[in-house]
């Protein structure tokens, strides 16, 4: 199932499946549930009559969707949120993530309900303090996220003949063998740094020749794959946010990432698994497969940075939702799911880690 858009000519939001999303039985309305992503500047947000409705000055039609069966809504640059929709969202559960027009993460609407627990925050503030298990567990996350890295490189030299990077994988292959002898998470980061430059040298000579790509640059993005894997990871982390409420964690109570009040540490902790294998492959596939073009970035003189156009934007949420529901083999033993399905498990399989000192974890496993 890919992400459905509603007008294809004037769309004002678009549609993803959220599979692994939990109701009760009584709360069954045999419909998939949706993810809503709104994206389109004056947009707005608004519930009427058992629907969620998204509309705009002038003449462009409204979208509606039975708000029973919205289980996310995501909002894009200058979208506005009615009192009424932001107040069935968090009595009902509805995660409302906001991003900024370039695709930055800003925050997310989070409903009492969906609050950490309270033991398994104490576990959080203990494991904090506990240097042996975080490097343990921090080693575990990076490692998981540089394996995803090499089998990026590989499958994409494994269908172009002229893509040689079997030198940066044995490099990386060394490396992620090194963690286990990593013994402060000041090593632990500065191997997950080596990799990562050598990763993006990599794919950037994988580009098509006519799309700008000189490693990884953000704050602003340099360039149009930079801007979409920023935008990219900006989804994805909010799908991290969500599934570590969900599991009872507090999502700032960062591992590898330094617990700060800033940023949501712990969802960086949990993505860097994902990036390589949601974001960073579906980007690379847009452009080498040229669906994603130059003309789709948007210079930002000001700035001197780019972001992704509207069009950008559409064309990317359809792959990563594509990919996102994709099946998948490994997160748990035994058990095969989307992708979206992995990051919810994978949550609760970090808070059993967290909470359970003798827990060995490895971070995701998957084929």
């Amino acid at each position: 199932m890919t992400t459905q858009y509603i007008d294809e000519e004037n769309a004002l939001a678009s549609i993803g499946i959220d599979p692994w999303a939990t109701r009760s039985s009584d709360e069954h309305t045999g419909q998939a549930d949706r993810i809503l992503y709104v994206g389109r500047d004056g947009a707005r947000v608004h519930v009427k009559a058992g629907r969620v409705l998204v509309d705009a000055p002038g003449s462009l039609p409204a979208t509606s969707v039975p708000k029973n069966s919205v289980t996310r809504i995501v909002l894009s640059g200058n979208v506005g949120l009615s009192a009424g929709a932001r107040s069935w969202a968090m009595r009902s559960g509805v995660d409302v993530v906001c991003l900024s027009r370039r695709g930055s993460y800003q925050g997310t609407l989070i409903g009492a309900n969906r609050g950490a627990h309270a033991s398994r925050l104490l576990a959080q503030v203990a494991l904090v303090g506990d240097h042996e298990r975080r490097v343990r567990l921090a080693a575990s996350l990076i490692g998981a996220k540089i394996r995803g890295q090499i089998h990026v490189l590989t499958r994409i030299a494994r269908r172009d003949e002229t893509v040689h990077v079997a030198d940066t994988t044995a490099q990386m292959h060394a490396w992620r063998r090194s963690l286990t002898d990593a013994r402060t998470l000041d090593e632990i980061m500065g191997i997950e740094g080596a990799c990562s430059n050598a990763y993006f040298d990599a794919l950037a000579a994988c580009a098509p020749a006519d799309v700008t790509f000189d490693g990884r640059s953000r704050r602003p993005p340099r360039d149009l794959p930079n801007a979409a894997l920023s935008y990219g990871y900006a989804i994805l982390l909010s799908e991290c946010v969500g599934a570590l409420h969900a599991a009872g964690l507090e999502p700032s109570l960062g591992i590898a990432h330094a617990p700060t009040d800033k940023r949501p540490s712990l969802a960086l902790d949990l993505m860097e698994q994902f990036r390589p294998l949601l974001v960073d492959q579906t980007v690379m596939a847009l452009l080498r497969t040229r669906k994603l073009r130059p003309e789709h970035g948007v210079v930002e003189a000001e700035a001197g940075g780019v972001w992704l156009g509207s069009d950008g934007k559409k064309i990317l949420v359809d792959a990563y939702e594509a990919a996102c529901q994709r099946s998948v083999t490994g997160a748990l033993p035994g058990y095969s799911g989307s992708w979206r399905r992995h990051i919810a498990h994978s949550a609760q399989m970090l808070a059993r880690a967290i909470a359970e000192p003798d827990y060995q974890w490895s971070g995701v496993a998957w084929r």
